[in-house]
């Protein structure tokens, strides 16, 4: 196993223990997330210092985690704070107090850099080249504004889901005036910054932390959502309106009761809704978007590039991702490319001459789908399929959206027309039916081009399709003895004959070698 490493967040609502490890081949993986609601901004008094109980509550939770440090022998976690500890006047009372009882130094964030943070973690991690990000965490809330994924905005407004509720709301929820005096603030708040409604129309809001993360969960769960994980899940504007709605009409009782909200964000989730719904206004987005990356990944990500361990980039999110899932199952990655070239070609032969449909997505895509193709083999070589398409419809993965999940799991697990129905049964509302086709198409070429890779070096290297008569002739150059390809083509050129409704002969075209 690669170095373990840690990173404790300091929130103003919850502090949080990431232990995670990093390579090139896997990328960041995530070993342990332990949470402890602390709620530091409610220890905030009104001269804006934390008072004794707050400090208490934040070294015991430190200790703590010191001491399951301890058993993974990780003696130099990264400790990071945010707005409650930022805010207080007592802060380098604070400072000396937990490195005192703890050992443990505190890097204390700037709002400038708390905003860079989520910011960096969203543009390595999807492929939303321009967009907004909102981080609203216990006490401040902040927003950013990416073109071409550089930097170009960005702003901490000083209140969050704590303080929003500690301002405003006298009960476990508020009352329709406390959500009409909520909404008015937080309007307020974002008109101060005039760059955020200054945009065109349509750029997607990308949300980071729990309360956002929450929200998902509960839109997931009552549509009955089939796909898992919250990264690059997509709500819109009126998704938004139908949880808040929901909200509204249940008491505090019956919310703790939600599927996806969590109990301990029952009393701060109005103030996230509210700000989420205005931002989205005042933007003139309609899409909200959510990431799973956020600020703690921004911190880790810096720190990589700066011991020269960083192999993120902007252009490289979906690729990244690909090579990961090879690292993490063992996947040996070949590197003769000629079989996917043929791949790609005959489909494009394919579908000019009208027998399948354009591909409409991104062309790597295909590419993607043939260097995961049955990888499940690393699992059990029998269910190669099955295990193909569970493992990359429950992974999160970079760079996609879950229709673009969907439908590399869907190609890279093709076995037959009867299983591929079965696979897609649960998932009918994410894909339309043009793309459900279109993958069923790809999907059973990819299967016969690839069972052609019967070495490493397959001695295919091209191909080209006729027709004669109602008949469809494959023509496919090699190089060298070709028994074994000959056998797997004859096998499964009846996918090709299925999905076209032909006959497919077959012939290879050897080229004379000195």
């Amino acid at each position: 196993m690669d170095a373990l490493r840690a990173i404790i967040d300091i929130g103003s609502n919850s502090i949080r223990l990431v232990v995670y490890s990093y390579s090139f081949e896997k990328g960041l993986e995530e070993h342990h997330n332990i949470k402890t609601v602390a709620r530091l901004s409610g220890y905030l008094n009104d001269e804006d210092e934390l008072l004794h109980e707050g400090i208490e509550r934040l070294i015991e939770t430190l200790q703590n985690f010191k001491l399951f440090l301890k058993d993974l022998s990780i003696s130099q976690p990264v400790v990071a704070a945010t707005a409650a500890i930022r805010q207080a006047k007592n802060q380098q009372e604070i400072l000396k107090e937990v490195l005192d009882k703890t050992g443990m130094s505190i890097d204390v964030l700037s709002t400038k850099q708390e905003a860079y943070y989520g910011y960096l973690a969203v543009v390595l991690t999807t492929n939303v080249k321009d967009g907004f990000t909102v981080d609203m965490g216990g006490g401040s809330t902040e927003v950013t504004l990416y073109r071409n994924k550089q930097l170009v905005e960005s702003y901490s407004f000083p209140f969050g889901v704590v303080t929003l509720k500690k301002k405003f709301i006298s009960s476990d929820i508020p009352t329709l005036q406390e959500r009409k005096a909520i909404k008015a603030f937080v309007e307020a708040q974002f008109k101060e910054q005039p760059w955020i409604g200054n945009q065109e129309k349509g750029l997607p809001v990308i949300s980071i932390g729990g309360s956002a993360r929450n929200i998902v969960q509960i839109d997931q769960n009552r549509k009955n959502y089939p796909l898992s994980g919250t990264h690059q899940y997509e709500m819109t504007l009126d998704d938004m309106r139908s949880i808040d709605h929901l909200l509204k009409k249940t008491s505090f009782t019956e919310r703790k009761k939600i599927d996806g909200l969590s109990s301990d964000r029952a009393d701060v989730i109005d103030g996230a809704i509210i700000t989420f719904e205005t931002l989205l206004e005042q933007a003139n987005s309609t899409v909200f978007m959510h990431s799973r990356k956020g600020l703690r990944e921004g911190i880790i990500i810096e720190q990589l590039e700066e011991t020269n361990e960083h192999t993120f980039f902007l252009d490289e999110v979906a690729s990244s991702a690909i090579r990961h899932i090879h690292g993490k199952f063992a996947i040996e990655v070949n590197e003769d490319t000629e079989l996917i070239d043929t791949f790609h070609k005959l489909h494009g032969q394919f579908s000019e001459a009208g027998w399948i449909q354009e591909w409409s997505d991104d062309f790597e895509m295909l590419t993607y789908a043939y260097q995961l193709f049955h990888f499940g083999k690393q699992v059990d070589l029998e269910s190669a399929s099955q295990h193909t398409f569970y493992l990359l419809t429950n992974s999160t993965l970079d760079g996609f959206t879950h229709k673009q999940k969907l439908k590399l799991a869907l190609l890279s697990s093709y076995k037959n027309k009867q299983t591929f129905q079965q696979y897609i049964q649960p998932y009918q509302g994410i894909l339309t039916m043009q793309e459900i086709e279109e993958c069923r198409e790809a999907g059973a070429l990819l299967r016969f081009v690839h069972s052609l890779q019967t070495t490493k070096h397959s001695s295919v290297h091209d191909a080209d399709m006729s027709t004669e008569d109602d008949e469809i002739q494959l023509t496919l150059h090699s190089r060298g003895s070709t028994i074994l390809e000959s056998y797997q083509a004859d096998k499964m050129k009846k996918h090709i004959e299925k999905l076209i409704n032909r006959s497919v002969r077959v012939h290879f075209l050897s080229e004379v070698t000195e």
